[in-house]
Formats: structure tokens, C-alpha cells, sequence
């Protein structure tokens, strides 16, 4: 058939270096618009390895050789990924390659609504001969943009044959062909089908980090808009409309979802189970013959059996070393190179941005506003321009409780990082009219002047409270830990493991849980969402299971205790200065980030600014040939991890390599940018303006808040909610948390700035985008962890990252990295802290990986 064909000559491509297509067919254009295009080939992507242009001259086809194309090939800077010159293979005591210039182009910043600096610069596309391309109507465009109404199950075969058109400053592209090779997945781009560009730039920053994403659209033009309908284009492509489009496409991934989980999934889990009994008490043989055919038939692995799924020692039978590649540089990426490495592995990491640590980011801060001080004693002496004038502070991985993160707390104690308590204190304000006040989260004291909502929400707050006791009494009962665990410190991973997958508060959101017990939805939208979105990044809270009330409620209570926070008396200070208790962080604050990855993969080959284009499986060795964009040479490794976002893996496996089962999976997860792509919580701006808080509370904020969140209501009646965290506060290395108030730098990072607030231009020190980093608390992305332990192992190939996970949070993720590497062959590393180990086997109850 044409697609078969199609796909035999993907491969063929493949093979020969020219991973991905990029071709215009004569049906690109609707009927009257088929006109010469040999400008196209100009600009081809060294991100895709090679592309082939479609030359019609003279109605005749002309194709470059493979020497051709490697002539043609453009240098790429290094910010985002790599050529040969700038890709870097790192080992133990080398540097990073230097970065290279950005185009004036790229150094021109976009403006945007909600916040006011990005971290990436404007796409800039520059076409060949744009006058001769034919005006095509905004109408055409947006045609291809209708959703076919018979999508529904399993894979989306037909839907390769729709015409993908987009359109950025009034030319459109054709991306059909692109599509299959999108660093972040088929399903991102169709979200985009019949839209404008310019928001979807706008919002995910990364694409104008380098000039990649410019030089992939530039060969893609096929025609233009009219300055009405270019201008149209550009207004009408609104947050809300990608938001409706996406959620479309998710709702109608997570009904295939719902099919695999209630069908398929037990099945294979029976499946599975009844395999390993013949293979521990019969036959392995037979065990092994009958997983194959579970693979062939329904692309169902079971470990230890499946072709792949072995476990397989650090030296094979021919004494040469077990290779595997880790596609991420995550906490889970890292984790799981680490784990595997210190046992004698082989292991190559991939990672696409210039550094490592995923999530896990950092900010250099220098320059500050006068009136403010950075003279810190250092190598050069108090007052000097030193490198210890420059303070590295954390991001969007903070602190976290040790009580609950006992393997990251294993890790650091392994690695000799040091870690100091980190007091938090979260500091809410209220402009909602009617319900006005100020909360200090820390402080359960009800007169006090800077505790209006606790009287305001006084029936609230006690409602909240028996509800989350309610939750976790029930939990305790499907944990054991109210009968037989008893002895058992308190675990986030208990809920889903043994027993505790059966308790119905695994899927029952807590905004209902909360709502049955009386409480307020004015509660849950002024005091509990602006309160947790400080903490998870995520504006969406309504989705999220009730089964981690009372796991918040540890880690960041509303209803602070003696237990969690600081109530003690002392001599110049009230109870108005209670602050959290439960959390701790790194004493050397981003340095000591640095130094955890920077060990972490000391015996590994780290490659960065290497996007992985392909990994294609030879059916007859199980060996995995990978190809990335930093050179034309392929490696080949027996096992590979992906530790990356979901919808990048499709792209990456390709069609020809993945199951039906893990084609739904991973278009299934949802992320916080899927609902609000827009929203102030996905962009961070990191400035020195002490105006963008309250004056009446600046001060005291400045001085002891870690947190500021400030909720508002807009004209059309939503809620805002901005926060600002002071890394004044959340800064313990370099003596700038210690410092007294009027010689403290400030250090504040704002997400969705408030009506009529506006941030001094001279005093922003940067920017960063949180876009496809947090999945979302949902029963739906735990469906899809549960349904993905069918595709653990399969071929090799293994998943791990916070999507594969119940939770967004740094143990998890690291957890689930050092469940591959132990379905690999590693042993694992904390054996001797048993409450660490058994959080280990509880996740692996969940995702199903050995």
C-alpha cells in the first residue's frame, strides 16, 4: 500500500543518515495554486538530519545526493541544540563548549501580556522570494484544521493524509511532512492546525532559543495572506482557542485510554502474571516462547521474558559492556545513568538544552538595583567583582520534606551534598471584594492583623480540615498503615501500591471530597488554589486526587501544627512569625543543584545540545541504532530510557517501532500548559522591583516571606493569581537570606502579575518558561502510569520522568529513573535504608517496570 511504502522508504532514509522527509507534494496546494516552488530549497534542518525538497521544474523532479546535502547543511548556534561543532560529548573534568552569538534577530525580545521578558528570543523566518508566492484565503488555512469525526480507537493511521497549514506573519506554511519529525510530537502540531504561529512562539519560548524552529519553516512556505486576513490570522489564535483544540485532541486520546486501561490492561496483567508462573515453576523456555507471542500479538511486554526485557549484567558473555542510552538529562535521566554507571554500565546521555538538570533549574543573579547589596566576603575580598558576587539560586525546584523524599535524601547523603532547613512562610492577599484579608500560611493564630482569611473562612478552613482527616483515615485502612504497617514512616507512595490502588480517593478529585463536606468553592478558588499553585506551578488544582490532601497537608499545611511549623516563643518575635518546618534544600542553594547532577554523571558520556531524532530497533539483534542532530554518525546501543516529556517519544520511535498500546499512552498525559497555555504560571520573570508588592506589606514580606501570592478578579469575573517568591528568603548559601533588610538584595521571581502592575524594565534580570514541565495531579495521568507498565521493557526501551509518575516532584522522578535502571540489571543503591527501599518497590507496584 502507499503508506507501507511510504513507511519502507522512511526507513530506507533512515539508514542512510536522512531521518525525516521534508517535501512538498503537488497536492500541498489547493487546485489553481500549483505553481513553480524551486525556491524551496533553501534552508534545509539539520535537525532532521537531511531533508529532501520536492523540485517541480518544467513538471519534472530533480533530487540533491546525499553529498549534495551534506554541502547544504546549515551550522546551528548551540543555544537549544547542536552541529558537530557545538554538540559536545562531556566527560569527567571537561568543559562545556563555549556558546556561540545569537543573530541580531534572535536578540530582539517578544512582548507579551501577561509577563515581560522571555527567555527566548523572536522568530524571526526570512523565505526566498516571498512576492511570488500565491495569496491563498485565511479560510483555506483554517480548513485544515477540522478534526475528523471518525477518530476514536487505537492508532491514527488515516490521519496522516490530512493537510497540516499554519500561518506566522502572513505566510503560510505547509507542516504536514514536518509533523512526524516536531521535536514535541505529532500531537503538539496538530493542536496548531489552521492557527497563526505567532502565540504558540510567544508561549513556548524555546523555539526562539536558537534559530532551528526559523530555519525548518522557512523551506515550508507555500503561499500568503492578505494584511486583513494575516492581521485576522494573528488575533483570532487566542490562548483559548489552543486550549479547546488541544483538550479536544486529549479528551479523544484518553477515551482510547479508557479502553486500554479497562480492557487491555488487565488482560495483560494476566497475561503477564500467568507468564511469570510458567517461567518460575514450569519452563522458561516456554515462559519466553509465550511472551513473545504476547509482544507480537498485542505489543504487551513482560519483564524478565520479552525480547529486550531481560535483565542483562554490566559485562556480556563476550566480555564487552552492557551500552545504554539515557534520552534526558532529568533528575530521572541523571538518576538512572548514575545508577547504572557506578555498577559498571556503559551509559551515553542525550540531552537537548546546553546543560543538565531538567526541571530542576537555576538563575545567576548580578547587577542589582542600588540601594540593595551584594558585597559578600569571597576569594577577591568584600566589595570586589568576584564570581562570588554572583548568586545562583534555585527556580522551580526549591525545597522539599525529607520526611516524604527519603530515596533524594539518600542520594544527596551518597553524594555528600549538604542540605539546610528551609524555612517557608507563605504570605496570600486577598483583593477578591468580599472577601478581603491577608493569610500567613504559617500562622494558625486567628486575631491576628495579618490573618483576616482565617476569620473570613473560619467554617471553611474546619471543614477543609475533617475533610482531609476523613481521606486519610480511609487511606490508612487500604495502606495497612492503621492495622499492619504501623511501624511505617509516612510514605506518598503507599496510596498506590498493594491494597491501596483499590482506594476509590485515587481517583475521586479532592475539590469533591471537599465540596461533600461543606467547604466553599470561594474557599477553594481565593484561598486553596492561589495557595498550592505557589507550590505546584499549576492553576488547575480542581483534577487533583484527594488521596494527597493529606500528603500536602504534611509538606505545606493550611492548618499548620506544633508538628510542622515553628510555634515556639521567642524573645523578639511573636506567633506571627511561625514558619513551615517540614522542608529543607540545599545548603550551597543552585550550586548545590549543580553539584548533584555534576556528580551524578561523573563515569557517563554526556552529550548536550543533542536533540535524538530517531531510535530505530533491529528486529533480528534487538540492537537500537540512535541518530541525533549534532553529526551525521549513528551509535548503536541493547537498551535505551526514555526520560523526556511523552509526546516527544512518538516522534522519535516512529511509527514503524511503536506498539498500539504505547501510541495511546503516550498521547495521553496532560500537562498545565494544556489547559492554560498562556497563563503567568508557564513564564517566570526574574527582577529586583520591590514595587510589584503590596507597599503595605512590602517589608515584612521582603524580610521573612518565602512566598507572596496576591489573588485578584478581573473584569470578566475570573480569578488571577500571582506569586512572587523571594529568593532573598529561599536563598541560604552566600549569606543573602541572613542579611539585614536594608543591605538584602531583592530577589523576586513574579508569575502572573496582577491588574495595573508592571515590572521596571532596568531591573529584570531574566526570564524562564515553564511549558510541558508539569503534568498535571489527575485520575487520567494515572490511568496512564498504570497502563504503561504493558510497554516497560519492550524491545529494550524503557519510560521513566514525572509523567510517568502520580506526581510532579523531584523523588518520584528519580525514583522512576532508578526503576529502569533496575529493570536493566542495577542493583539498587540504598539497601541499607529499608523505609527508602520499600518506597521503591511501592512505586514499582504502580508502574509496573520489573
Amino acid at each position: 500500500s502507499e503508506k507501507k511504502a511510504r513507511l519502507r522508504g522512511r526507513r530506507a532514509l533512515t539508514q542512510r543518515g536522512m531521518r525525516g522527509v521534508l517535501r512538498l507534494r503537488p497536492k500541498a496546494l489547493p487546485a489553481g495554486r500549483r505553481t513553480r516552488r524551486t525556491r524551496l530549497l533553501a534552508g534545509s534542518s539539520v535537525a532532521l538530519g537531511a531533508c529532501l525538497v520536492h523540485q517541480q521544474v518544467a513538471g519534472s523532479e530533480a533530487r540533491p545526493s546525499l553529498g549534495d546535502w551534506r554541502a547544504m547543511l546549515p551550522s546551528f548556534s548551540s543555544q537549544g541544540g547542536g552541529s558537530s561543532a557545538s554538540s559536545s560529548s562531556l566527560r569527567p573534568g571537561e568543559d562545556a563548549p563555549a556558546e556561540t552569538e545569537w543573530s541580531s534577530a534572535l536578540k530582539e525580545k517578544q512582548e507579551h501580556p501577561t509577563h515581560s521578558a522571555l527567555d527566548g528570543g523572536k522568530v524571526v523566518v526570512q523565505v526566498d522570494d516571498e512576492e511570488s508566492l500565491p495569496t491563498m484565503t485565511l479560510a483555506e488555512v483554517r480548513a485544515t484544521s477540522e478534526e475528523p469525526s471518525w477518530f476514536f480507537f487505537w492508532r491514527r493511521h488515516r490521519e496522516e493524509k490530512r493537510q497540516i497549514l499554519v500561518s506566522y506573519e502572513g505566510i503560510v506554511y505547509d507542516v504536514t511532512e514536518f509533523a512526524t519529525a516536531h521535536p514535541g510530537g505529532r500531537e503538539l502540531l496538530l493542536a496548531a492546525a489552521g492557527c497563526d504561529l505567532r502565540h504558540f512562539f510567544a508561549n513556548y519560548t524555546v523555539h526562539g532559543d536558537s534559530e532551528k524552529a526559523a530555519q525548518w519553516l522557512a523551506p515550508l512556505a507555500v503561499g500568503k495572506l492578505s494584511a486583513e486576513d494575516a492581521k485576522e490570522a494573528s488575533a483570532s489564535t487566542t490562548a483559548e482557542v489552543h486550549s479547546k483544540k488541544r483538550l479536544r485532541r486529549l479528551w479523544r486520546a484518553r477515551r482510547r485510554l479508557a479502553a486500554v486501561a479497562c480492557v487491555i490492561l488487565p488482560a495483560g496483567v494476566a497475561a503477564r502474571a500467568v507468564i511469570r508462573f510458567v517461567g518460575s515453576f514450569l519452563s522458561k523456555s516456554v515462559a519466553r516462547f509465550l511472551a513473545r507471542r504476547l509482544v507480537s500479538s498485542f505489543g504487551v511486554a513482560t519483564p524478565g521474558y520479552s525480547p529486550g526485557a531481560e535483565k542483562t549484567g554490566a559485562v556480556k558473555d563476550d566480555g564487552s559492556k552492557t551500552t545504554v542510552a539515557v534520552i534526558g538529562g532529568g533528575i530521572a535521566g541523571c538518576g538512572a545513568a548514575w545508577m547504572l554507571a557506578r555498577q559498571g554500565y556503559d551509559v551515553t546521555l542525550y540531552e537537548a538544552r546546553p546543560h543538565l538538570a531538567g526541571n530542576a533549574r537555576t538563575f545567576d543573579w548580578s547587577g542589582f538595583s542600588q540601594g540593595t547589596s551584594t558585597k559578600r566576603p569571597g576569594p577577591g575580598g568584600v566589595g570586589k567583582k568576584k564570581e562570588s558576587d554572583v548568586v545562583k539560586s534555585c527556580v522551580s525546584v526549591t525545597a522539599w520534606p525529607p520526611l516524604l523524599y527519603k530515596n533524594y535524601e539518600a542520594l544527596l547523603k551518597t553524594l555528600e551534598v549538604a542540605t539546610v532547613p528551609m524555612p517557608l512562610s507563605w504570605f496570600l492577599v486577598s483583593k477578591v471584594p468580599g472577601v478581603e484579608g491577608t493569610l500567613w500560611g504559617a500562622d494558625p493564630t486567628s486575631d491576628d492583623d495579618r490573618n483576616e482569611l482565617r476569620r473570613v473562612f473560619r467554617d471553611d478552613f474546619a471543614k477543609y480540615d475533617r475533610a482531609c482527616k476523613f481521606v486519610e483515615r480511609v487511606t490508612d485502612v487500604f495502606t495497612g498503615a492503621s492495622w499492619y504497617r504501623r511501624q511505617d514512616e509516612a510514605s506518598m507512595y503507599s496510596n498506590h501500591s498493594g491494597l491501596g490502588m483499590l482506594n476509590p480517593f485515587n481517583t475521586i478529585p479532592l475539590y469533591a471530597v471537599c465540596r461533600a463536606f461543606g467547604v466553599s468553592a470561594t474557599f477553594w478558588d481565593v484561598v486553596f488554589t492561589p495557595y498550592y499553585t505557589a507550590s505546584f506551578l499549576v492553576d488547575e488544582l480542581r483534577p487533583f486526587p484527594a488521596v494527597f490532601g493529606p500528603v500536602i497537608e504534611k509538606q505545606i499545611p493550611l492548618n499548620p501544627t506544633p508538628e510542622n511549623s515553628w510555634q515556639g516563643h521567642h524573645p523578639t518575635k511573636g506567633d506571627h512569625h511561625c514558619k513551615l518546618t517540614t522542608c529543607v534544600t540545599w545548603k550551597d542553594a543552585g550550586l548545590g543543584i549543580r553539584q548533584v547532577f555534576d556528580k551524578l554523571v561523573e563515569n557517563v558520556a554526556v552529550l548536550l545540545n543533542r536533540r535524538v531524532l530517531s531510535v530505530e530497533v533491529d528486529p533480528r539483534t534487538g540492537k537500537k541504532t540512535i541518530r541525533d542532530d549534532g553529526d551525521a554518525t549513528s551509535r548503536t546501543f541493547d537498551k535505551v530510557i526514555f526520560a523526556c516529556p511523552s509526546n516527544a517519544v512518538t516522534n522519535v520511535l516512529g511509527e514503524e517501532n511503536i506498539s498500539a498500546v504505547e501510541d495511546v499512552v503516550l498521547s495521553s498525559p496532560a500537562y498545565a500548559d494544556d489547559f492554560h497555555p498562556s497563563t503567568g504560571h508557564m513564564h517566570a520573570v526574574m527582577h529586583s522591583d520591590a514595587s510589584v508588592i503590596d507597599e503595605r506589606y512590602r517589608a515584612d514580606f521582603l524580610n521573612r516571606g518565602s512566598n507572596y501570592v496576591e489573588v485578584t478578579e478581573l473584569q470578566d469575573g475570573s480569578i488571577n493569581i500571582e506569586n512572587q517568591y523571594n529568593f532573598g528568603i529561599q536563598t541560604p548559601a552566600f549569606g543573602v537570606a541572613d542579611l539585614p533588610l536594608n543591605e538584602k538584595p531583592v530577589m523576586l521571581i513574579s508569575h502572573a502579575l496582577g491588574p495595573g502592575k508592571a515590572i521596571d524594565k532596568s531591573l529584570i534580570r531574566g526570564g524562564g518558561n515553564h511549558a510541558r514541565a508539569h503534568p498535571l495531579y489527575s485520575p487520567w495521568n494515572v490511568m496512564a502510569v498504570l497502563s504503561l507498565r504493558l510497554c516497560q521493557g519492550r524491545d529494550g526501551i524503557y519510560y521513566c520522568s514525572n509523567w510517568t509518575t502520580p506526581g510532579n516532584c523531584h523523588d518520584m522522578s528519580l525514583l522512576s529513573g532508578m526503576l529502569c535502571a533496575h529493570a536493566i540489571g542495577a542493583d539498587y543503591p540504598f539497601q541499607h535504608q529499608p523505609q527508602a527501599y520499600k518506597d521503591f518497590t511501592r512505586l514499582n507496584q504502580l508502574m509496573g517496570v520489573f
